[in-house]
């Protein structure tokens, strides 16, 4: 017993993430809030992604979720660089959507199509990335269906999006570097006060 002490100790004066910040930032969001008080971003971002996922409202969920990727790869790369949002979309959705580059730019493009045109058309030098959605909940989360087509399944892509948070969240807890990213950004992206 007092061995497991000593180890949880010397685990917890490694950690350079604060466990108050992680533990708001990583808050169920199953769980409703109790203003006023300070509340982590990505647990305000997937409590709405839920309400809006389970109600069915299918395109705002889907743009939280493009916005919980892009603020969850500012804190794997631990720097917000103006014209680095894409290459952090991508690094983030290759490595815990464990998809290809192939596949991850296209997602990116939906995100870009989603968030800044509100329709499913991205302009990608000179070229233009459409978009089909569906909510079938199919296991393949994008696939190519004519050149520049893409069909994506928000069910999947929510799914997904929901097993990324958990393994990054896991990594996090183990690795010193990603720590120290987390740290970087989340005093300026990691909570907001609500009254």
């Amino acid at each position: 017993m007092r061995h497991e002490r000593n180890l949880i100790s010397s685990f917890k004066s490694e950690l350079i993430v604060n466990p108050n910040d992680a533990a708001i930032f990583f808050k169920d969001p199953r769980i409703g809030p109790s203003p006023p008080d300070d509340f982590g971003t990505l647990y305000l971002l997937r409590r709405d992604i839920k309400s809006c996922m389970d109600a069915k409202i299918l395109w705002p969920g889907a743009m939280c979720i493009m916005a919980g990727i892009d603020l969850l790869g500012k804190c794997l790369d631990g720097n917000d660089s103006f014209g680095g949002t894409g290459k952090r979309f991508c690094n983030f959705a290759v490595k815990y959507f464990h998809l290809s580059s192939s596949q991850a730019e296209p997602l990116y493009q939906l995100r870009n199509a989603l968030l800044h045109s509100f329709g499913l058309i991205s302009n990608v030098k000179s070229e233009h990335c459409s978009f089909q959605l569906q909510a079938a909940g199919s296991s393949i989360l994008i696939s190519l269906l004519a050149p520049n087509c893409f069909k994506v399944d928000l069910i999947c892509l929510h799914d997904q999006f929901e097993t990324a948070v958990s393994e990054y969240h896991r990594d996090l807890l183990g690795d010193a570097k990603l720590q120290k990213n987390f740290s970087s950004m989340f005093p300026m992206y990691g909570k907001t006060a609500i009254a």
